[in-house]
């Protein structure tokens, strides 16, 4: 069925505080979907210090574009995706790639897939985050052929952004090529629960898989899936300071939608600036009296967190910004 042009335009809405990405039908196969098309579903913007505000467009099908653009090769790379029905000026967005460029040299580079992953067809984002897996694989390989490993380049995703991530290091597996690092936040769990480790992002997919559970159960994957799996304020589906009474005391309203969800990002926002303030523990017993463990320093989580940690640990968090309970 041929879609019109008004059917298949993205709009902005809000939904209380929160700016949402709408489409009248969704993108994809099916037989009422609006047709894919590369060329405006999948656009890569490239941030730089200390152009925070003004990003530049990088084209695949351009070999030149890197040259005209203000990449470089010798700066660490990392590409952002962003989760369901987020606008590519989210607040996500805007606020990991203000704690790289304020810390450091980076290419951030964020993938703005919102028409794939439009409000309310999650469905068809779900099924769109594999088709997004193989676009991103090759501009992986076209960052690769201008001189960035693809070893060396960082993926980080929030919930569907993260189960694409992996995708696009099982794409690149069978390429022959291995992705460095894979940071989950909070993978999503919807559509994606009942799959073994070929549905969805696992350790496998990279060299070294990190991964924040701040909704573990509900949007989030409850199970450690990645090489180290971090559970902030253990068994806890709602995380401190997300009760709505909470929300408003601390005046946090603009989180009320998701707040347990987006606290992934935040808090690996929050370890740019200081790295050193989560730590974590193996023991998940730790504040038991009668637990034959306590607290040991295991890893840390967020960008500090290192291949040398392994398996689940636990930490605690504050229940407002500043999170971190260790002073930078």
């Amino acid at each position: 069925m041929l879609m019109n042009n008004s059917v298949c335009k993205l709009m902005s809405v809000f939904i209380g505080a929160v700016q949402v990405c709408f489409m009248p039908a969704p993108i994809g196969d099916c037989t009422d979907c609006c047709p894919r098309n590369d060329r405006n579903d999948i656009k890569y913007r490239l941030f730089t210090r200390p152009y925070l505000h003004s990003p530049e467009l990088i084209k695949v099908n351009d070999r030149n574009s890197l040259l005209r653009s203000r990449y470089n090769a010798s700066y660490p790379t990392v590409i952002y995706l962003f989760g369901f029905s987020e606008a590519p000026t989210g607040v996500s967005t805007v606020t990991l790639k203000n704690a790289f460029l304020s810390t450091g040299n980076y290419n951030f580079i964020s993938v703005d897939w919102s028409r794939l992953i439009a409000f309310p067809w999650y469905i068809s984002a779900v099924e769109n985050t594999r088709y997004m897996a193989t676009r991103l694989a090759d501009f992986v390989q076209y960052l690769d052929s201008h001189g960035t490993p693809t070893s060396s380049i960082h993926i980080i995703g929030f919930s569907l952004g993260a189960e694409a991530a992996g995708f696009t290091g099982k794409e690149l597996k069978q390429r022959g090529l291995t992705l460095g690092r894979i940071t989950g936040l909070d993978p999503a769990f919807p559509g994606y629960s009942l799959y073994d480790s070929e549905g969805h992002l696992t350790k496998d997919d990279a060299t070294f898989v990190d991964v924040i559970h701040t909704n573990p159960g509900v949007f989030g994957f409850p199970q450690a899936i990645g090489h180290v799996d971090f559970y902030p304020n253990p068994g806890e589906w709602i995380q401190p300071g997300c009760w709505f009474d909470e929300l408003i005391r601390n005046r946090q309203v603009n989180f009320v939608y998701g707040c347990s969800h987006n606290r992934a990002w935040r808090l690996f926002a929050e370890s740019l600036r200081n790295p050193w303030g989560f730590p974590a523990t193996a023991c998940s017993e730790w504040r038991n009296a009668s637990s034959s463990c306590g607290f040991s320093i295991d890893g840390y989580l967020g960008y500090q967190a290192q291949p040398s940690s392994f398996g689940k640990l636990y930490l605690e968090t504050n229940t407002r910004p500043p999170f971190a309970r260790n002073g930078p």
